[in-house]
């Protein structure tokens, strides 16, 4: 059996991406509550609770978790507005690692004893609690762009959480690295996102191989001990047997050079089955196995 599975964030702009159109007609579409970004239909896929995802980010860093909870920290920009706060990502900005390295060493002098913070990565940061807070948040790349709202943080140690994110705003919103920024034109690193918190449990893959150039699903393929590579331009002409899981960033070039030729292999019987998670706010899953696609191109 040969069956892709495909992760792509979801598009209001399908007029403009016809394979992607040709799919939700043709397959069967459901919904799928628990893919509101990339990170979460990954770790539903991986048998992972969403709210602990940081270990296996941190040991794919090189560095072991042991047993303690970590959580991901990582650093925002939070651009403000008329009557609130935007969360921007790291999509939207560059720190080089002497940067990032200065501004991890301001938060530990600021919070030694309480949190311990490591940048492993200019823009991927980690925060270690020595009593773990009962919270849980979303993910990053399901808040970035959003209003930066304290409702987004859930659990009995949600308060003391938003409490501590805004002492780490106050500790960098002087720091020296973000006035040399700001003196740039540069938009400064003004806050972190904490979320993926938790201890590392087993990991149970629902593929047998990723091709992705995102780093937590390279991660999460590394905890479950399955090949990983980086993503081709374009689906490879001979599909490999059993599953393979891709993660597209890019929705037009995935609609070309994935969406189209998984299509025609799996009219040719290249394919036995195509699968696409759509994330988003209405996150979806379409499924196009072989026998329904050759019923429907009959027709057509």
């Amino acid at each position: 059996m040969r069956h892709l599975h495909l992760i792509l964030a979801d598009t209001d702009d399908l007029g403009e991406l016809p394979y992607l159109a040709r799919l939700i007609a043709r397959g069967r579409v459901d919904a799928c509550p628990g893919a509101g970004g990339t990170s979460a239909a990954l770790a539903g896929l991986f048998g992972i609770d969403d709210a602990a995802l940081a270990p296996y980010a941190l040991a794919a860093e090189g560095v072991d978790p042991g047993a303690g909870a970590w959580f991901r920290a990582d650093p925002v920009h939070l651009a403000a507005g008329m009557h609130s706060l935007t969360l921007l990502d790291r999509r939207h900005f560059a720190l080089a690692a002497a940067e990032a390295a200065e501004l991890v060493a301001a938060l530990n002098r600021a919070f030694a004893g309480d949190v311990d913070f490591i940048a492993p990565h200019p823009t991927r940061w980690y925060a270690r609690f020595p009593a773990p807070p009962a919270v849980t948040a979303p993910p990053l790349d399901e808040v970035a762009g959003a209003q930066a709202l304290p409702g987004r943080l859930a659990g009995p140690d949600a308060g003391a959480v938003q409490r501590t994110l805004v002492e780490i705003q106050m500790c960098l919103h002087d720091h020296p690295v973000n006035a040399a920024r700001e003196a740039r034109g540069e938009p400064v690193v003004n806050g972190v996102w904490l979320w993926g918190g938790g201890r590392p449990a087993a990991v149970v893959a629902a593929c047998d191989r990723v091709l992705a150039d995102d780093f937590l699903a390279r991660a999460l393929a590394a905890a479950a001990g399955i090949p990983a590579a980086a993503l081709p331009v374009s689906l490879p002409a001979d599909p490999a047997d059993g599953v393979t899981l891709a993660v597209l960033a890019d929705p037009g070039a995935a609609d070309r050079n994935w969406l189209k030729p998984a299509l025609r292999a799996v009219q040719l019987g290249r394919l036995d089955r195509l699968e696409l998670t759509l994330t988003g706010r209405a996150p979806r899953r379409c499924r196009l196995e072989r026998g329904a696609a050759l019923r429907f191109w009959r027709r057509s």
